[in-house]
């Protein structure tokens, strides 16, 4: 396998230019099917790749013993070791990403126990609508990012919160060539928590096959150009969630309890002028950002009209 790309300097939230984006590489599938093990299991497969990779683990599950957001240690330490930079040789993150975007898709395979485990954590926390941002030095991608294309991001793709954290000379910098990412993202995964770098990257990942559109671009000088992302919903399924929808884990957005006019309006949308003419659908207008939950109580009561007007030819409130 070839080593990640220098572009730049070495920094996950600069790794970047690598995309594949003038064309869709295929969906990412198959590591769903893998059982969950231990974060020292996961790496077996693809440990020829690092320098005595057992001994961050080791690192990672020792700082991950308390795991906040529900979850377990070893998917805490999946976290964290991604987070991490090795000192000799690639770190996770490189390796892992170039094998993401990779055409070959069988490039991906050693990693499907490792990716289960991670995903999984991944998909465990909340997805955050806000904006993010990324970049990289010495090159600028504006002829890669025309205005109004659509593309997605293969690799696991770390941002900051803290625009703040990419001025460091140790990521993007304040001057000399560099394209920087607005990013108005809508499945942002905060990390901050798991990170080995807790209390100063503010880091919210966006996980494989995020799809995005460009929006616009700035290039208010000294080098710098600026590209505003916005992500959007891929025209198919790029990346198959971990879990099965039978036993879904995902902790989903919290989604507003419906208010008294909005169920006052649910249940009247049966009358018996409608049933009369034969129109008895349930009008379902913005109850679409109802959990499944609180959408399957309103059709039984939407059931229960029914009856009720099959019975008496009239609705009885």
């Amino acid at each position: 396998m070839a080593k990640a790309g220098n572009v730049g300097n070495r920094s996950r939230f600069t790794d970047v230019y690598s995309e594949p984006v003038d064309r869709l590489l295929s969906p990412i599938k198959g590591y769903q099917n893998k059982p969950l093990v231990s974060l020292m299991e996961t790496i077996e497969p693809v440990s020829g790749f690092f320098d005595e990779i057992e001994d961050n683990v080791k690192v990672a599950l020792h700082n991950c013993r308390n795991p906040a957001d529900g979850l377990t240690q070893q998917e805490s330490a999946s976290i964290h070791l991604y987070t991490m930079q090795f000192e000799d040789g690639p770190s996770l993150y490189e390796v892992l990403n170039e094998s993401l975007r990779a055409e070959n898709r069988q490039d991906l395979k050693p990693w499907f126990t490792y990716l289960k485990l991670f995903f999984t954590a991944l998909y465990k926390l909340p997805s955050e609508n806000r904006r993010v941002w990324r970049g990289i030095r010495n090159v600028d991608l504006s002829e890669k990012y025309n205005t109004g294309t659509e593309f997605a991001w293969w690799g696991v793709s770390s941002c900051t919160a803290g625009m703040q954290v990419l001025e460091s000379s140790q990521f993007l910098g304040k001057e000399g060539l560099r394209t920087l990412f607005s990013i108005e993202c809508i499945n942002g995964k905060s990390v901050a928590a798991h990170s080995y770098f807790k209390n100063t990257e503010n880091e919210v990942i966006l996980m494989p096959g995020s799809y995005f559109q460009v929006i616009g671009q700035l290039s208010p000088g000294s080098g710098l150009h600026i590209i505003e992302l916005k992500e959007i919903i891929p025209p198919m399924t790029l990346v198959k969630p971990p879990f099965s929808k039978s036993n879904e884990q995902v902790t989903m957005p919290v989604v507003p309890k419906p208010s008294a006019s909005a169920l006052s309006t649910a249940t009247s949308t049966l009358s018996p002028s409608s049933a009369s003419k034969n129109t008895l659908k349930p009008k379902i207008k913005c109850y679409h950002n109802y959990s499944c939950k609180q959408f399957y109580k309103y059709l039984l009561t939407q059931t229960h009209l029914l009856q009720q007007i099959r019975k008496n030819g009239k609705y009885e409130q």
